[in-house]
């Protein structure tokens, strides 16, 4: 059966990401872990769900962790932002007193990072440096909080999360600040997740054996191609080439080099390693700004600065061109699909033109200053790939075409 795609090129709209639903219907309600399970000791911090019912569903869940001695309170601007997209959101407490640097980077146990995590979200007893039980460890604490909302809230559908004890770990997004974007990591190493989003992480290192964590290295069932980042070079709390190792470590190089959000648009070429270089004062500012509600830097209208790059992240469509301008920007590919050849023409000069496959690596790129051109793509492996065009204004759109 031949596939066929529209020629004609799909140009993306100028809300941040995909039509985000009516943010006022937005649902967000703080749950005690003890309430989940009664094995759970009473905690003053609480879990946080996210939930918009004016939203269409994504049957996505997005499970967020903070970083060492943070609470979920503390980070509501990303979290919201995905609700309002239509993934379901948990945003967890659990045992995050020490850092798995602070307990493991002078260790002379080569895998005591791997340890000391493992046991935080399995409860499993592997590190002499932390004791979690499984009763507190992020495994129980998560299926307790679905099953708590699935029972408690039906009409929001959390049940599709989860069978008994077990969740349906290909429908998840892991994500993370700091000592959470390494549990992320981590935890996708023996877990299929959809997409692991680490912020500001991850930050082990070993001192002792001079080198990134063995786990970062290890075999992972989650695809490269499903790890992002976000950090920030100035960061005061982890070395960012820390954190540059361990995202190539674990396949993020595949996908093109490092991208600077702050002189970049998204979609930053479609790389999954991105950094800002930003600089402020304050001991945790630089750690915290990339995802962390007190420290995330705001724009002119009050909304946080690194919206698109979430957005991105999560994998949402971002915001390219303005939808009173879609007639003045036309183009079409041609034939499509195609045995070897090309033809893109439109109405406007274009700059540049970047053809990805659909794992967003960089098959070709090259600068043009014309209406129309021909491209031999005779090369390329059958399948579909993606083609983004730019004009001389910066002005990005993006269409498909299938090579057969």
């Amino acid at each position: 059966m031949k596939m066929l795609l529209t020629t004609f090129l799909s140009v993306l709209s100028f809300s941040m990401f995909a039509q985000p639903c009516d943010s006022n219907s937005l649902v967000i309600q703080p749950i005690r872990a003890s309430d989940t399970d009664p094995n759970i000791a009473f905690e003053l911090a609480r879990h946080y769900t996210f939930y918009n019912p004016a939203c269409s569903e994504k049957n996505t869940l997005l499970v967020h962790m903070v970083g060492t001695f943070g609470d979920p309170y503390q980070t509501i601007y990303f979290p919201s932002l995905a609700a309002n997209n239509g993934f379901h959101v948990l945003s967890l407490k659990y045992p995050n007193d020490t850092s798995a640097q602070t307990a493991c980077g002078g260790s002379n146990d080569i895998d005591c990072h791997y340890k000391f995590r493992k046991e935080i979200f399995e409860g499993v007893d592997l590190s002499p440096e932390i004791a979690v039980d499984s009763v507190n460890s992020i495994s129980n604490r998560l299926i307790r909080l679905l099953q708590h909302m699935d029972s408690n809230y039906q009409s929001q559908n959390w049940g599709q999360y989860f069978t008994g004890d077990s969740i349906h770990w290909s429908q998840v997004i892991l994500s993370g600040h700091s000592q959470g974007g390494g549990h992320a990591a981590v935890m996708a190493i023996d877990r299929p997740v959809k997409r692991v989003l680490m912020f500001a992480a991850p930050n082990d290192f070993s001192i002792s054996f001079n080198q990134t964590a063995n786990w970062t290295q290890m075999p992972h069932i989650t695809e490269d191609s499903a790890y992002y980042s976000f950090n920030n070079v100035n960061d005061q709390v982890a070395q960012y080439d820390w954190q540059f190792s361990s995202a190539v470590n674990l396949g993020e190089g595949t996908f093109g080099d490092t991208v600077n959000v702050e002189s970049s648009n998204c979609p930053y070429t479609f790389s999954h390693n991105l950094y800002t270089d930003r600089d402020s004062s304050g001991f945790t500012q630089n750690h915290g700004m990339v995802v962390n509600d007190v420290n995330v830097p705001l724009n002119s209208n009050g909304a946080p600065v690194f919206q698109e790059v979430w957005a991105y992240m999560l994998g949402l469509n971002c915001s390219i061109l303005k939808s009173e301008t879609l007639s003045d920007f036309a183009f079409k590919i041609a034939p499509n699909p195609t045995g070897g050849a090309i033809t893109i023409s439109g109405n406007i000069d274009l700059q540049r033109i970047s053809i990805f496959n659909i794992n967003g690596q960089l098959i070709q790129e090259m600068d043009t200053d014309s209406k129309e051109i021909n491209l031999d793509v005779s090369f390329l492996d059958v399948g579909v790939y993606l083609v983004f065009l730019e004009d001389r204004s910066g002005t990005y759109v993006q269409s498909k075409f299938v090579k057969k």
